[in-house]
């Protein structure tokens, strides 16, 4: 078989044309795998990378102005046929009442939604002379990079697997295009449009899947900065500006001690291999004695992202019970947990308003020039929780609203005794703790709601911190309004170069909002991150980086589970 398949890589090796032509014709059935298999001859040095290019482009352009030739010709009868299902069309036909362009380039960048979209541009009798011109120039771009990437790594792999190359790139091909099968699952069963008030349209999207546009624009930043990991150097005090394994206690130390008021008080205790769980107490309650801490506590790692290892601690017992899951010769913050009494309505529905967060991400950036910095994005956290009927356990009250039931895995994991226990008339039961979005909480933008007094504080704090320009936020805080006077604010956290705007995940964000705000996020950033290189600031390597990523991977899979 290896012998075959080397005979016709030799064969097809002395026709450039049949190649192209090859490549062209097999986009029609699997266009990313066989733009990947083109890309790893060309490594393999079996194609050149003109004929790959220019045969999967011309046979991807051909293929999109097919799907909205045939959309055009079909109209309203394929809905409902094959891979056009009505939530499909449906998601794709909103793209176009907003913006064609958008939806055709962003198509174009995520798995599943190539085909109904184009085909939607064609049943809408969308501007052919506009469609083409978006479709042409997103596949130029999207071809371009994919075969980049991939004789990139082909010529990094490839001579470490001799003889074994083509079988491992079977196996590669089959894996991605199984990835792609579940990526158009995980869309169609993303939110319906009947839900947009609980739930947006892409919330639920695997973030692999989200991100790639984001990741396309980040390779174009690069290119027009000359560095891929710019961002590192946004925050010069802060390691890799806050990108990757950075530490919060680190970042939250570079408060002004005129500013520390605002802060939530903490200790870091590190975990060793030679204590219990019970002597780690000892220790860590004198510690917290010593610094005037009380429970209930909040337990986290220092070194820390999107929710990982958050939980409430109310007790010893419960301390005790976080130390024993927590990776040995790592650091725990303990932190005084903000006066925040719950909202007295429950708030997993549509019903719920502003006025029941307890709990704002605030994305600010200052250029390393100016004096004054600008509060970008301000997103209201809300917790949702239930309120048991004396007849419903918690599995049903969770699977009964219109916005848990989508989430119910992750909010039923966190109560494995409890699930199938009748909730008492009146009793209350929190579904997630951490303010953060993978961890079941609900996003409202709050941008708009920016005091002057707020803006005043945040800027303060922000430039009271040595070489920090870029970072968000987390407060908690009892009163909204309070809160929008900077009367009534607890920092809980500082977020560096990794920080969001969180806003985004608001069900009512649009997606082209989204991406659009994203995008001008990731501008800024390298932006201040270009403006530190200036001053002699160097940003970390690209393969620190990835090892950076890699080892906190394995890391936070060793954490205890969020509540």
């Amino acid at each position: 078989m290896n012998e075959w398949l080397a005979e016709a890589l030799a064969v097809l090796a002395n026709s450039p044309v049949l190649q192209g032509l090859l490549a062209a014709f097999a986009t029609f059935i699997l266009e990313d795998p066989t733009t990947v298999g083109c890309g790893l001859l060309v490594a393999d040095g079996k194609m050149a990378f003109a004929t790959a290019m220019i045969g999967v482009w011309v046979g991807i352009a051909v293929g999109d102005v097919g799907l909205y030739g045939l959309g055009r010709l079909l109209g309203p009868r394929v809905i409902g046929r094959g891979p056009l299902t009505a939530t499909r069309y449906r998601r794709a036909s909103s793209w176009f009442e907003r913006n064609l362009v958008l939806a055709v380039v962003v198509s174009r960048f995520v798995p599943g939604m190539r085909l109904p979209t184009y085909v939607s541009a064609g049943v809408l009798r969308a501007s052919l002379g506009r469609f083409v011109a978006a479709a042409v120039a997103a596949s130029l771009v999207w071809t371009f990079l994919l075969l980049e990437l991939t004789v990139f790594l082909g010529e990094k792999i490839f001579p470490l697997l001799g003889n074994l190359r083509w079988p491992m790139t079977g196996v590669a091909l089959l894996f991605l295009i199984l990835l792609q099968r579940r990526a158009a699952t995980s869309l169609d069963r993303g939110a319906d449009p009947s839900e947009a008030p609980v739930l947006s349209s892409f919330e639920l999207w695997p973030p692999w899947v989200f991100y790639i546009p984001v990741f396309v624009y980040w390779l174009w930043l690069s290119i027009r900065y000359h560095s891929l990991t710019l961002p590192t150097a946004a925050n010069p005090s802060i390691y890799s500006g806050g990108f990757i394994g950075e530490s919060k206690s680190q970042i939250l130390v570079l408060v002004a001690p005129r500013h520390r008021r605002l802060v939530a008080p903490w200790i870091i205790i590190e975990v060793p291999e030679n204590l219990s769980p019970q002597e780690l107490v000892v220790e860590a309650e004198e510690m917290m004695g010593a610094s005037g801490l009380g429970y209930p506590l909040v337990a986290k790692p220092d070194i820390g992202q999107r929710g990982d290892g958050v939980r409430p601690v109310y007790d010893g017992a419960e301390l005790a019970e976080y130390f024993a899951s927590f990776p040995a010769g790592r650091d725990v913050m303990l932190q005084q947990m903000a006066a925040t009494p719950l909202p007295r309505t429950p708030v997993t529905g549509p019903a719920a308003s502003l006025a029941d967060a307890r709990e704002a991400g605030i994305l600010y950036w200052r250029h390393p020039d100016r004096e004054q910095g600008t509060i970008f994005s301000i997103t209201l956290k809300l917790f949702p929780e239930v309120v048991g009927d004396g007849d419903r356990t918690l599995r049903q009250l969770v699977k009964d609203n219109e916005r848990a039931r989508r989430l119910h895995a992750l909010y039923l994991e966190r109560f494995p005794s409890d699930a199938d226990r009748i909730l008492a008339a009146g009793e209350r039961r929190s579904l997630v703790f951490a303010g953060n979005h993978c961890q079941g909480a609900i996003f409202r933008d709050g941008t708009h709601l920016a005091t002057p007094d707020l803006r005043e504080t945040i800027d303060a704090v922000a430039r009271s911190m040595p070489g920090f320009y870029f970072g968000r936020f987390d407060i908690r805080f009892s009163d909204l309004d309070r809160f929008l006077r900077a009367e009534d604010m607890t920092i809980i956290e500082i977020n560096g170069a990794s920080g969001e705007a969180t806003h985004i995940w608001d069900p009512a964000m649009g997606l082209r909002e989204a991406y659009t705000t994203l995008f001008i996020q990731f501008g800024k950033l390298f932006e201040i991150g270009a403006a530190n290189r200036a001053r002699g600031h160097k940003p970390l390597g690209a393969m620190r980086i990835l090892r950076d990523a890699v080892a906190y991977h394995r890391l936070s899979r060793r954490y205890p589970d969020s509540r």
